[in-house]
């Protein structure tokens, strides 16, 4: 039996394949010792490696952790009293970064050092520290660097293994060939299966499969590292600082994150427990990558190389230098009771650290949800614009509108069921989108239901791509925890999730079947407006999530047009929902009714922002309503034009303007569209203007302009209001008279023109100012010849004619008598080039020529209206004289 007294060194192993791994490379082998101390359970191997005795202890089966392994070193010291320091030898995880190419069967060995400029031991303690509220978690404490002796011997093998190269792999060969049952489980494994994967591949729970197979064995899952070269070392050994701790580290993220803030280069369980009582140092070979792909199959190798490296090491240190350094058991008499405190402190701050981790990664979770959760609020095209936007630029209902269809049966009948779609129709025109949005705002949202909506505008949010994206966005804000079947999806295809509508439709499925979903109802508004070649998907989609018996609470309220391409597409369900279809066109008579009251409440509004009088009021009120076929489209353009439109105040302007007004939808678009107005006053003004000898002041004009030919009234207005309205008219001269593309020397010209005529009747007690009255008939000569070339069609045969002479009339200015003659002349051939089916254009320029060449003989070459313009103009004149 073998003397305890004539050990020196300990090595101590955690499991039993680093145990076999240390003996076999012991040079000889000893008989096991005399006696050991009296509460020692452990279990050793005596030997020899060089001129070294060593005592070899392993961990109870099934044990690790710090408190384990300081159990056995104090033990062990106890037992084995001339022991001077020890060696913790056997496999760890590794932790490869950009800086560090760690790799399986690589050996780590404890060095100190620094790392970001902080000071390390060697070995440090990650869940040992302490938290300060609103700062993560800080590891505190310090570990004892390995004896200086090792530290010495640590050098010697760098600079070896550097000039020489080391023979590791040899010494393992030779080691197998000796004893060939190892061969199977400590030879290197095929390096094919040394993979490391990214870290955000995790490996599934209770996987019975390899990772090739679960994980993947693809570039998008692993991170594709070189072979090393020639000269590079393989095994290859790294020195630096590793982490300890009571638990198996089986988590990249975390791996990844103590790699960069403390440059850690390996993972083990035990050394933390021996480093301040147990003066030694780690060497471990790397069997993982301390995440959740464990390689079972290089634990054998990894110890092998780690034992065969300490070999080397013991080589280095010559046996008088181990006899000088202090016994290890003089530092160890109360170290039981240090180490039962020290576990249970270590146990306090490991949860400390997970927490801290937990919620690093809940704070990544969440900032992933919300990206994913953003990236479906579109925006239409280059304009800030969401779904929300289209729905609040609709109407707001009037009160005692809608009702027909909340009172519906069909409606309530679809209200109280769980799922179902409901369809409603209406003719163009008749409130359908004001309706989806009440019953959005103001009816469905007071239910305990998810309300999503999403309201089609043809040519500018009309795809369904654009549906689903507003949709998802509505239900994740309402319902977060159903998120995840996005975040999914996301984690694929990143930003261009949005831009599959497939996929879109598989979360919307999935996220409404979820129990989490409760009851949700989707209001889709005017399908008519849908792109057209994408309309059948849409329908068939919705279709087919009531074909499942899965649908979970869905229900949709879908808004269209009567059209029988969109409505056949649903009576398929008509058996599973009899009452799917509400159709508005057949409750006209109730609509009609309520539009009464759209007009009633437009009516009012338009009474307080025009000032109308109550006699006006009424007279609008009884002829709208007298309108037969109207709708709220009718009612909404009939006022949006009444609201713009300068129109008398007068029961007679009332009823001109009310004749002036479109009588269909139609009609209201074109109008609108159009954006021209009746140009009527503007020539009656003008010819009022050359009729009279001198200016006309205000008041006059109103009797002038006002005057009724057949009943020979005057309908007169106040003179603010009048006055109001001619510069409204001159204000828009041009504008009446121009094409888009007139040249922008006769846009101005014409400005300018309008101007003079805006100024003209506000010259209150004295006569305006022109000059020589020929300057002034000539510029207003040449202004409505203008007027007259350049409202002709684009391409009329007779334009560039015209447009030439006026040109070449423009030329240098005479003098006052010389002018005058030549505006006659000049008058004569802009009425010989105006095109005589022009009748409008023809009369105004007749009307100049006759006016300047012969002035008593100027009505003969007008129209009875004109004729009745010009009297007047001369009759008004000469009161003033």
């Amino acid at each position: 039996m073998s003397n305890p007294n004539d050990y020196t060194v300990g090595w101590i192993c955690a499991i039993h394949t680093e145990y076999v791994a240390a003996r076999a490379v012991l040079d000889e082998i000893h008989e096991g010792p005399e006696a050991v101390s009296t509460n020692d359970s452990n279990n050793y191997t005596l030997g020899r490696i060089g001129k070294h005795n060593i005592v070899i202890a392993v961990l109870p089966d099934g044990e690790y952790g710090i408190s384990s392994a300081a159990r056995v070193a104090a033990d062990l010291s106890h037992s084995f009293p001339n022991v001077r320091f020890g060696l913790l030898v056997g496999i760890g995880g590794g932790a490869p970064s950009r800086k560090h190419d760690i790799r399986l069967g690589d050996v780590v060995v404890s060095s100190p050092g620094s790392s970001n400029g902080v000071s390390h031991s060697g070995v440090f303690q990650y869940d040992f520290g302490k938290t300060v509220q609103g700062q993560s978690f800080q590891t505190t404490g310090f570990l004892n660097q390995p004896p200086f002796l090792l530290r010495a011997a640590v050098t010697g093998v760098k600079a070896k293994y550097e000039e020489e190269g080391h023979r590791i792999k040899a010494n393992i060969g030779a080691i197998l060939d000796k004893n060939p049952r190892l061969r199977k489980k400590y030879q290197q494994p095929d390096p094919s299966s040394d993979r490391l994967y990214h870290s955000y591949i995790y490996h599934p729970t209770n996987e019975e499969r390899d990772c090739a197979m679960s994980c993947g064995n693809t570039l998008s899952s692993l991170i594709l590292r070189p072979e090393r070269g020639e000269y590079e070392d393989d095994p290859m050994i790294h020195y630096g600082l590793v982490a300890s701790a009571n638990q198996l580290v089986e988590d990249a993220v975390l791996r990844d994150k103590l790699a960069t803030e403390k440059d850690v280069k390996c993972f083990e369980t035990e050394a933390a427990g021996l480093m301040n009582h147990f003066p030694c140092l780690v060497i471990r070979g790397i069997c993982d990558y301390s995440d959740s792909h464990k390689n079972e199959e290089w634990r054998g190798y990894a110890a092998m190389v780690a034992a065969v490296y300490t070999k080397d090491l013991l080589h280095q240190i010559a046996p008088n230098r181990v006899e000088a350094e202090k016994k290890i058991g003089d530092l160890l008499s109360d170290y039981r009771d240090i180490a039962r405190e020290h576990r249970d402190v270590a146990k306090e701050h490991r949860d400390i650290v997970m927490e801290d981790i937990q919620t690093q990664e809940e704070e990544r979770r969440r900032q992933e949800e919300e990206s994913c959760h953003q990236l479906f609020r579109l925006t239409s095209h280059d304009r800030d614009v969401t779904y929300e936007w289209y729905k609040d630029r609709v109407e707001k209902r009037v009160e005692n509108t809608c009702l027909w269809f909340l009172q519906h049966e069909r409606f309530q009948t679809w209200l109280g069921q769980d799922s179902g779609p409901l369809l409603v129709s209406a003719d163009p025109g008749c409130g359908k989108s004001v309706l989806a949005k009440y019953l959005v705002d103001e009816v469905l949202s007071q239910s305990e239901s998810t309300i999503c909506y999403f309201f089609f505008k043809d040519q500018d949010q009309n795809t369904v791509r654009h549906a689903l994206c507003a949709l998802l966005h509505q239900l994740f804000t309402q319902k977060p925890c159903l998120i995840k079947y996005a975040v999914k999806e996301y984690r694929k295809d990143g930003p261009g999730l949005t831009n599959s509508t497939k996929s879109l439709w598989h979360i919307l499925q999935d996220a409404t079947r979820d129990p989490q979903a409760e009851s949700v109802i989707i209001v889709l508004d005017a399908l008519d407006e849908c792109k057209e070649s994408e309309l059948p998907d849409l329908i068939r989609y919705v279709e087919s999530q009531f074909r499942s018996d899965q649908c979970g609470k869905l229900r949709y309220l879908l808004t269209c047009r009567p059209y029988e391409a969109i409505m056949s597409k649903f009576f398929d369900l008509k058996g599973a929902f009899p009452e799917i279809h509400i159709p508005g066109e057949e409750e006209s008579e109730a609509i009609s009714h309520e539009i009464d009251h759209v007009i009633q409440h437009r009516l009012n509004q338009l009474s307080k922002t025009k000032s109308l009088s109550t006699d006006i009021t009424e007279y609008l009120k009884m002829r709208l309503q007298d309108t037969p076929h109207r709708t709220y489209l009718w009612v909404y353009l009939i006022f949006d034009y009444l609201e713009k439109e300068d129109f008398k105040k007068t029961l007679k302007g009332v009823e001109s303007t009310l004749i002036a007004l479109p009588q269909s939808v139609n009609e209201a678009y074109e109008r609108i569209l159009s954006k021209s107005k009746d140009d009527q006053m503007v020539r009656k003004v003008l010819m009022i203007i050359f009729g009279a000898e001198r200016p006309l002041k205000l008041e006059h004009m109103n009797q002038v302009v006002n005057f009724d030919i057949s009943s020979s009234t005057i309908d007169y207005e106040t003179e603010e209001d009048f006055g109001s309205r001619l510069r409204s008219w001159c204000g828009t001269t041009e504008a009446a008279a121009l094409p888009a593309d007139a040249p922008m020397d006769v846009v101005d010209g014409l400005n300018e023109l309008a101007t003079g005529i805006g100024e003209y009747f506000f010259q209150v007690d004295e006569e305006p100012e022109y000059g020589d009255d020929a300057v002034l008939v000539f510029e207003f000569a040449m202004g409505i010849a203008q007027m007259a070339i350049y409202s002709m069609p684009q391409g009329h045969p007779d334009q560039a004619a015209m447009l030439s002479n006026y040109e070449n009339h423009k030329g240098p200015q005479l003098d006052p008598t010389d002018q005058l003659d030549s505006i006659f002349d000049e008058s004569r051939e802009i009425l010989e080039t105006t095109p005589r089916y022009h009748p409008d254009r023809e009369k105004l320029l007749q009307c100049l020529a006759g006016h300047l060449r012969e002035r008593p003989l100027r009505t003969t070459f007008l129209s009875d209206y004109f004729e009745a313009i010009a009297i007047l103009g001369e009759i008004v004149a000469l009161e003033i004289v």
